[in-house]
């Protein structure tokens, strides 16, 4: 099932501490996330209203360094901040020295 975009933005804010990041491009909403000891992790979404579909959810995931089952896990409350955090510290995926 699509993402709803808005619905997205709550959860990356609210659930995962994502905060909107500035001074980037104006043609996408772009978020941010710093923890410590990892580089900043960065991600961005569309002003539309369309719902996020299956590619560019697999594209986000990269962003977000997490395979695709556990990004569409961080929606379905099966993963949680914490479970987030480890998976990004313990096994991200790309791996930190793979360049988005």
């Amino acid at each position: 099932m699509p993402l709803n975009r808005r619905d997205f933005e709550k959860l990356l804010k609210s659930k995962f501490g994502f905060e909107q990041a500035e001074n980037r491009s104006d043609d996408h909403i772009w978020y941010s996330l710093r923890l410590e000891g990892l580089p900043e992790i960065l991600t961005k979404v569309s002003h539309s209203d369309r719902e996020i579909g299956k590619k560019l959810e697999g594209m986000i995931a990269r962003q977000l360094r997490v395979p695709k089952p556990f990004f569409t896990g961080m929606f379905e409350c099966k993963n949680d901040r914490e479970a987030y955090e480890a998976r990004v510290r313990e096994d991200p995926a790309p791996p930190w020295d793979v360049r988005l």
